[in-house]
């Protein structure tokens, strides 16, 4: 799985996402400060870099984990 780093302007979270969100150019969330952002405006974000990881997972996600690993915002 590819992963993208991003660290949110506003709040400076840094956080991980999967790659295949900026490929769809959905809106990714940041779990710190909540804040939705655009593809057009993540985009100008990696412009400067696009660099990418894989995950660091010390063990692998189950049912009881999941919620430590996956962030999932609640729906409004």
């Amino acid at each position: 799985m590819k992963m993208f780093n991003f660290t949110c302007p506003e709040c400076n979270r840094f956080f991980y996402g999967d790659v295949t969100l900026v490929n769809l150019k959905v809106p990714i969330h940041c779990p710190g400060c909540d804040k939705y952002y655009r593809f057009e405006e993540y985009s100008r974000i990696f412009e400067s870099r696009r660099d990418t990881t894989l995950a660091r997972l010390n063990k692998p996600i189950t049912g009881e984990n999941m919620f430590e690993i996956i962030y999932l915002p609640e729906k409004a």
